[in-house]
């Protein structure tokens, strides 16, 4: 069965990573739900997409360059007065639910990684109990790898962007991750077709798919069999799914 993983909570239904749409989430019979962590300026880990706060929130400038005290009372755009998350609120949240937690690792200003993001994720996991229900992406490969000598989550994959696949080509990013022992690779929906699905699947590797937000691209990803795709708008992805049986 292909999971439907609501991408940051439902971004299309519910401000992306409030609380309101993580515990909207966790009331549909979606398989997973994808969030990003990034580092607060004392280390806290704060579930936000973006590396600055402009765009989801009524502050400005960059996330770790703030001390939790100071985020915490910062309000989500359209939120109705929510501040943004912690990773072990998220947890807790789902915690009663069988949904599966899956985490961007994300990288700080100018998409350079955060010396020990990592690992503190990772360590955040095995603290409560959950590495064993955990999906750990990030677009940077050496992220995932670090992230993996910490702990073991159920799956991790490498989040692929369409110029890589397009400037490095499909064959060379599968054997890239079957060189570092990654399970899975995602490819953006516009470049995921039933010929990638027979190059990845020829490597032994599993392939999920992003941004897959319009009923005709979800119903691809159903017919395409993949493993896994994430969606702002995880109610059409219900509504599309096939039958059991079916």
């Amino acid at each position: 069965m292909t999971d439907i993983v609501s991408h940051r909570g439902g971004a299309l239904l519910w401000p992306e990573n409030s609380r309101i749409a993580v515990e909207n989430t966790a009331k549909l019979p979606v398989e997973q739900v994808e969030f990003d962590v990034h580092f607060s300026a004392d280390q806290r880990l704060v579930v936000i997409h973006d590396a600055t706060l402009d765009r989801t929130t009524d502050g400005t400038g960059l996330v770790c360059a703030k001390p939790w005290a100071e985020l915490s009372r910062l309000v989500l755009r359209g939120s109705g007065g929510q501040r943004m998350l912690l990773l072990d609120e998220v947890i807790e949240i789902f915690r009663p639910t069988s949904l599966g937690l899956r985490i961007e690792i994300k990288p700080g200003p100018g998409r350079v990684p955060y010396p020990d993001l990592p690992r503190r994720v990772m360590q955040t996991l095995r603290e409560h109990h959950v590495l064993e229900r955990t999906v750990i992406t990030s677009f940077q490969l050496n992220t995932v790898l670090q992230a993996v000598t910490y702990a073991m989550p159920s799956m991790h994959a490498w989040l692929v962007t369409p110029d890589l696949q397009t400037d490095l080509g499909l064959e060379a990013v599968c054997a890239a991750a079957n060189a570092r022992a990654v399970p899975m690779i995602a490819l953006r929906a516009n470049k995921l077709d039933a010929a990638a699905v027979t190059i990845v699947h020829a490597a032994g590797l599993r392939v999920g798919g992003w941004a897959c937000n319009d009923a005709e691209t979800i119903q691809r990803m159903f017919d395409l069999n993949v493993t896994s795709f994430t969606t702002d708008r995880p109610d059409l992805a219900l509504r599309l799914r096939p039958a059991a049986g079916g």
